[in-house]
């Protein structure tokens, strides 16, 4: 342990000296929305000595890693005691995380110390680790993971710590990463059919028109901003590889041949006509049980590359219908599709309106012939929300409301239009709301 414990020591003087030029990149870029809440955070602690774990859990090519690495230069320029390390690197030296943290502190000494953790998910006792740590009340901490994180975290940890979910981007942050100047003008807007606010988010996207339809295709993840097209679409495949082939084995255990199926499943998800589908049907077409079908489904959906949206109605009805299920990300699904040449808009529309609504309310779809693209149900208020692409039809959106006991009907399409509870609403209109 001695021989060991040197060592650790060693590479952590080296990686202090290291850190300003390994994220010195970042520094550079645009920061996230979301950057504002995690600072706030930082400086309370700092300000008012209230300690804080964070964790930002997220999709892999979400910016994770960019936004640590900005909080990091925030911090320093706050205070020297600033401590990162990456989690992945500590796991390939054979060092844990606690022993790591404990002999930082101990050369160090700092007396109110800030601790970056990126990767966190490869140490195997990361959750009991931020445990112990959060419960002695002298921290503030910001670890970033996986979107499968919750895989593994203990009840313990989940009810201490705040969680701060690094989702794709929307329109607007993906404008805003690329030097323009935005408002979001909010999902409200969409609720209430505001519509001075509504069109207030018309010219905003009018202003930036040629933008929204790379955005469908692959602007929700922000490592492609710099990227021509092909070398987004093959980056982002690679992603998706990874998720596969690191990130499930990982947290599921699942062996080579399970894997294999999980990618044939994704390629079989990513074809629009095969996001209503039956487990039974899904497990004839692969060759494999339905239980396993059902156990890669829910380790997709864990790890944030699939969005799983329950049928309308009764328990028995959601027991025996099949979830819909979205990329949480379009740019995923385009990437998959690109590799057949044949990127469906109307499918990456459907993905972003789900990212959008996901975490608005209660999102579901309603089953059957003819019925609707979403049903949200928020604050008490049931809206149904269909999106098209072809000709706007409001007869079928007024059907399912009636069916589903609606207030009000939102389609997303081409037109701008207000009829009584029915709002009609351009697509990239939508898309440039938040």
């Amino acid at each position: 342990m001695g021989a060991i414990m040197v060592q650790l020591s060693d590479y952590l003087i080296r990686l202090a000296a290291e850190v300003p030029r390994r994220l010195n990149y970042a520094r550079r870029l645009r920061r996230r929305f979301i950057f504002k809440e995690v600072r706030s955070r930082l400086d309370k602690y700092l300000d008012e000595d209230k300690t804080s774990t964070i964790l930002l859990p997220g999709l892999r090519g979400t910016g994770k890693t960019t936004l640590l690495g900005q909080l990091y230069f925030y911090a320093l320029s706050k205070t020297p005691e600033v401590i990162y390390i990456p989690v992945d690197e500590l796991h390939l030296l054979g060092f844990s995380l606690y022993e790591a943290i404990d002999k930082y502190l101990e050369l160090f000494r700092p007396k109110k110390p800030i601790i970056l953790l990126d990767e966190v998910h490869y140490d195997e006792k990361w959750d009991l680790t931020l445990k112990v740590l959060h419960d002695r009340m002298e921290y503030f901490i910001v670890a970033t993971g996986s979107s499968a994180l919750k895989l593994r975290e203990s009840p313990d940890l989940a009810r201490r710590a705040k969680h701060i979910e690094v989702k794709p981007l929307t329109f607007l942050e993906y404008l805003h990463l690329k030097g323009e100047k935005v408002k979001p003008v909010g999902l409200e807007a969409l609720f209430e059919f505001n519509e001075n606010l509504l069109r207030k988010a018309f010219s905003t996207v009018a202003q930036h028109g040629k933008e929204v339809e790379r955005y469908l295709r692959l602007g929700s993840l922000p490592i492609t901003l710099e990227l021509s097209e092909e070398e987004a679409y093959e980056y982002i495949f690679t992603l998706i590889e990874r998720i596969i082939y690191r990130d499930l084995k990982d947290f599921r255990n699942f062996d080579s041949s399970t894997l294999d199926f999980a990618m044939k499943l994704l390629f079989i998800l990513a074809n629009p006509r095969g996001e209503r589908f039956s487990y039974e049907r899904l497990s004839k077409t692969l060759g494999i049980s339905k239980s396993t079908v059902i156990e890669i489904v829910r380790a997709l959906v864990r790890s944030g590359l699939l969005v799983e949206i329950p049928p309308a109605g009764s328990l028995t009805r959601k027991v025996r219908k099949g979830p819909k299920l979205k990329f949480l990300a379009p740019a995923m699904r385009a990437s998959i599709l690109h590799k057949f040449e044949s990127v469906d808009e109307a499918a990456l529309l459907e993905d972003a309106v789900a990212l959008y609504l996901h975490g608005a309310g209660r999102l579901e779809y309603e089953p059957g012939k003819g019925g609707a693209d979403f049903l949200l149900i928020k604050n008490g208020e049931r809206y149904v929300i269909e999106v098209s692409l072809g000709k706007s039809d409001i007869s079928q959106v007024r059907r399912s409301m009636e069916r589903l006991n609606a207030e009000k009907g939102i389609v997303i399409g081409k037109r701008f239009e207000i009829k009584g509870d029915i709002l009609m609403i351009p697509w990239w209109v939508f898309l440039g709301l938040i």
